[in-house]
């Protein structure tokens, strides 16, 4: 029965119970003095149409124990016999075992171990209203009137009669008694509101006789009594499910559902809170871009909602909510089930989404920016709609797009290279094309020179077209070589056994011969890409050391020259390699600490005189995080491991880093200063063409 059907139940019931207990007393003492009435019945007909209709939770039976308890207390002690001491022992258990019970539940009882499970249900079914109470009704009339007598059949028959009546099937007849007419009134009528869940989300039982079927999201118009503006409004159904063995529905309206029928009213005549369906439809995209609505525990940096919708939606999907009167975009980093629970064990299954909050998009300059406060539960999620195209300058490059969209993402190449870029992900991700096409565009401008410190050994025929050269001539190089690795074995020795003057000698020619080297690039007009070749696979002392060197040079003519007006970018690709993190080394310590100091010194002042690092490495963990955590913008593909979700989760945030793994073939996600909306977002790298011949295996 609906609450308005139980109402009456419960004042026809008292009436015709006062007038049973008149006549069979003959008067109306019993109000006040008889058990039956005062302690019986009364409280079975209060409990099981008004407080506890459907079912009794633990509290409900901890009530109903103890109010028991209280009415059997009023019991004068010469009728207290061994009925009235086996009531009171089960009242007594009924109230200890439910207290505890309360104490110890946590979860749902399906949840709950056996043995809670067995005493919760045991308990709900000696405690409820209709078994306690009815107890307590007949034998207060057996005592009163005894076996056999008028008074006990008159009461016997009434207690039969009420019990028949809460049956719940002849309850359902009962209750379409007392139900509205307005089925009759339109045929497109297809229930009344019964719950506001929101100021726009409605929950609407169904008529039982109604003659028009539903499905999710079909439309509807009405007009909510509560309104004072008598707005008739348009909605959608939003969701079905069977709550106390009668049809529920979920209606959502919107200003946008509104927009579909211009504002028009379907039907003439409307009954308050009767909802109606609409059958003709206009053609619209409504659906094509709902995707639910704003559940609870939402914040501003981190929306959730629950997925109802024809949209087919993904990790970095980019959603638009609106908080009063801004647009505020969401992205979408994960999805969860869950099961909801209904009442009389009745569940329903959801899906429930999670995304971070990007902010509100500002046209004129081209970016994000943050918003400061969260949608109110249940607003409309959308998937976001395009946007006109947008200007970049040239000292801007887009990088990508956010997936499905054509919201830009953008970086300013000249922080991107003074304050140091690092580009991260696994083998086959998309990475080493982008990282090239990166060091492509810095080369656009004239004034950058780009040294690539390359230990795969492709750089040179990826970068083919643009003539790279060597910073030392092959066979300076081999002479280089063979001195790092003679100073190497000679530092082996013993103090006394080393030759002091051949020492100064080889140091002296490798400082010239590499200051030599970089002056003669810098200030050469038309060499622009250098690149670097480690002749070695292995971290050997000598390789490390003459990579040192290089640096140290460099970084001294930066000080001294400022490169000869140059900007200069260092591309430190297989960064492991050259930078390692001190345990992944597998050398001398002090090689290897001398030249993550020389490396450190250039990311820590190398932009003061415009020379910048672009580290290119698959996993965080074996890269020295001296350098990384100097790096003020971050691109990572694809990642896997613990160590770089979680060094990366602080540059990201957590909830956008547990994405690293699920991103897909050129997928990434950027934060960081030379990003143009200074927030990290997940975004889609376009296919990269390089213009060389021979293509080898992208990593």
């Amino acid at each position: 029965m609906n609450k308005r059907t139980r109402l009456i139940f419960l004042g026809l019931s008292l009436i015709l119970l006062i007038g049973v207990g008149r006549f069979v007393t003959n008067d109306f003492n019993f109000l006040l003095n008889d058990f039956w009435f005062t302690s019986g019945f009364l409280l079975l007909i209060l409990l099981s149409l008004i407080d506890q209709p459907h079912f009794s939770k633990d509290s409900s039976i901890f009530i109903n124990a103890v109010t028991a308890g209280i009415s059997l207390l009023l019991i004068p002690e010469e009728n207290r016999n061994w009925v009235f001491w086996l009531f009171l022992g089960i009242t007594l258990y009924l109230a200890i075992s439910s207290y505890v019970l309360m104490w110890l539940r946590n979860n749902p009882l399906p949840q709950e171990n056996k043995w809670i499970q067995f005493f919760s249900r045991v308990n709900r079914e000696i405690g409820k209203p209709q078994t306690l109470f009815s107890a307590f009704f007949l034998w207060g009339a057996l005592n009163q009137f005894g076996l056999g007598s008028e008074g006990f059949n008159a009461l016997l028959l009434y207690w039969v009669i009420f019990m028949i009546l809460n049956i719940p099937s002849i309850a359902q007849v009962i209750n379409r008694l007392f139900e509205k007419n307005e089925t009759k009134k339109q045929e497109n009528a297809l229930g009344s509101i019964l719950g506001v869940q929101s100021k726009n989300t409605f929950l609407v039982k169904l008529f039982s006789d109604r003659k028009e079927t539903i499905k999710l999201f079909d439309f509807v118009e009405f007009i909510y009594s509560i309104d004072d503006s008598r707005q008739i409004r348009k909605g959608i159904i939003l969701d079905t499910y069977l709550l106390n063995e009668q049809q529920w529905i979920k209606v959502l309206t919107t200003s946008e559902i509104n927009k579909i029928f211009d504002g028009k009213p379907i039907f003439n005549e409307h009954t308050d809170d009767i909802i109606y369906k609409i059958s003709d439809v206009p053609e619209n995209e409504y659906l094509d871009t709902f995707v639910g609505i704003v559940t609870e525990n939402s914040s501003i940096q981190k929306i959730k909602f629950i997925y109802n919708s024809k949209a087919a939606v993904e990790d970095g999907q980019l959603l638009e909510v609106r908080v009063k009167e801004a647009v505020v975009y969401y992205q979408i980093v994960e999805g969860i089930t869950r099961i909801e629970q209904l009442e009389n064990k009745n569940e329903t299954g959801l899906i429930v989404g999670e995304a971070i909050q990007l902010g509100t998009w500002n046209h004129d300059k081209v970016r994000f920016e943050q918003f400061g406060w969260v949608p109110e539960i249940n607003s409309p999620v959308y998937i976001s709609s395009k946007i006109q195209e947008v200007k970049i300058s040239e000292t801007e490059f887009q990088i990508g797009h956010i997936p499905n969209t054509n919201f830009p993402v953008i970086i300013n190449k000249e922080l991107a290279l003074t304050h140091h870029t690092a580009v991260l992900g696994v083998t086959g991700t998309g990475k080493s094309i982008f990282a090239r096409n990166l060091i492509r565009e810095h080369l656009k401008d004239k004034t950058i020179k780009v040294i690539c410190i390359d230990f795969t050994g492709e750089y040179k025929g990826k970068f083919a077209d643009l003539s790279p050269v060597k910073i030392v001539s092959e066979e300076k190089d081999n002479e280089l070589y063979k001195t790092f690795e003679w100073v190497s074995n000679e530092l082996e020795k013993f103090g006394n056994q080393q030759n002091k003057e051949k020492l100064k000698d080889a140091d002296e020619f490798i400082k010239t011969t590499l200051n030599d080297a970089l002056q003669a690039f810098l200030k050469e007009p038309e060499s622009r890409l250098s690149i670097f070749e480690l002749p070695d696979v292995s971290n050997t002392a000598s390789i490390l050391e003459y990579t040192r060197q290089l640096f140290k040079a460099l970084f001294v003519l930066a000080k001294s020259e400022r490169c000869f007006g140059h900007k200069v970018c260092i591309v430190l690709e297989e960064a492991h390699t050259v930078i390692p993190e001190w345990n992944f080394v597998g050398i001398a310590d002090k090689s290897s600490q001398s030249l993550l100091n020389s490396i450190a010194q250039i990311a820590l002042q190398g932009r003061k005189y415009d020379v910048g690092l672009l580290v290119i490495a698959q996993r965080t963990a074996n890269v020295s995080k001296t350098v990384l955590t100097q790096c003020n913008t971050i691109i990572s593909f694809q990642e896997f491991d613990k160590t770089s979700s979680e060094f990366l989760a602080n540059y990201f945030g957590q909830g956008i880093a547990s994405t690293l793994p699920k991103l897909k073939f050129r997928q990434a996600i950027a934060a960081g200063k030379a990003l143009k909306s200074n927030v990290p977002m997940i975004f889609e790298v376009p296919e990269i063409l390089e213009p060389e011949v021979e293509q080898e295996e992208e990593k």
